[in-house]
């Protein structure tokens, strides 16, 4: 049977065998959810096009041409000139240049930025299908590779003291559940983050959060259930199986890397539920 990945990147190949031929054009690949193996009923296909200089306006209008395209959004939407529509199959269809690309690789890899948008572009790098170029990709591929323990410490300094429980609590006992919900979906993002980073993996956005954690070697036991079942369950419990989550992942975290200053997630974990106050006659 054919996946979705799978007839999504043939049709990949179809296409590049028109792309390729532009001059400028140094390297063609696929991203996106179909090169992570990740594509369902629902996913689209992206490719992105690395040129030596950016291409102008006249070259891009040629190609949607080539390539029987027209625009899926109105203008005045953000997504307007890489969200394609090709023989009624959305294709988002990125330009890039090589420099822009080289930039990239150097500020996460040399100077440990944990810019999400920039790890995301190293993730599709890591996963990504060369179908033209492939020694341009493949040289990136192998930088990528490396992912520096710098740039892991990195991102642990930063979202490890979202392991904050205090206002959950309060929300919890006041019943705010817009709060609670809020501050739930927060921490299971930090949450996520933390765990890339201690896995060494790049950004997939929170899109692909249960595809990526299932592929990951250090989480906590039955994490995917677990997380779902916060949403689902009393937020008295939510907040408890929250907290030993946490607390598994700290663990974990301390053992990659038990140097690292984890005190104030601690503190954030040992947060004690909220005690009502009354008035009494000593106080007027």
């Amino acid at each position: 049977m054919i996946t979705p990945s799978q007839w999504r990147l043939d049709f990949a190949r179809h296409l590049n065998t028109k792309l390729c031929r532009f001059s400028g054009v140094q390297a063609v690949l696929v991203g996106g959810s179909v090169a992570r193996g990740y594509a369902d009923d629902y996913s689209d296909l992206e490719l992105i096009l690395y040129w030596k200089d950016a291409p102008d306006p006249e070259i891009k209008r040629t190609i949607i041409t080539a390539l029987e395209a027209e625009y899926r959004y109105p203008t005045f939407d953000h997504g307007h000139e890489s969200a394609l529509l090709i023989h009624g199959f959305p294709v988002d269809l990125w330009h890039k240049t090589l420099s822009q690309e080289e930039a990239t690789l150097k500020e996460v890899l040399d100077e440990y930025s944990i810019n999400l948008d920039k790890s995301n572009i190293l993730d599709t790098l890591r996963f990504g299908i060369p179908l033209h170029g492939k020694e341009n990709i493949d040289s990136w591929k192998a930088r990528v590779e490396q992912y520096p323990e710098t740039l892991s410490i990195s991102f642990l300094e930063h979202y490890l003291p979202h392991f904050h429980l205090r206002q959950l609590y309060f929300a919890v006992r006041r019943e705010n559940s817009t709060a609670i919900y809020a501050m739930l979906s927060a921490i299971q993002s930090s949450l996520f983050l933390i765990l890339l980073a201690l896995n060494r993996s790049y950004f997939p956005t929170y899109k692909w959060l249960y595809k990526r954690l299932a592929d990951l070697p250090l989480v906590p036991e039955q994490l995917e259930a677990r997380l779902k079942q916060m949403f689902r369950e009393p937020p008295i419990d939510a907040a408890v199986h929250l907290h030993s989550v946490l607390t598994e992942t700290l663990a974990l975290v301390e053992e990659r890397f038990p140097k690292l200053d984890t005190t104030f997630a601690h503190y954030g974990l040992d947060q004690k539920p909220p005690k009502t106050y009354t008035q009494n006659r000593s106080q007027i």
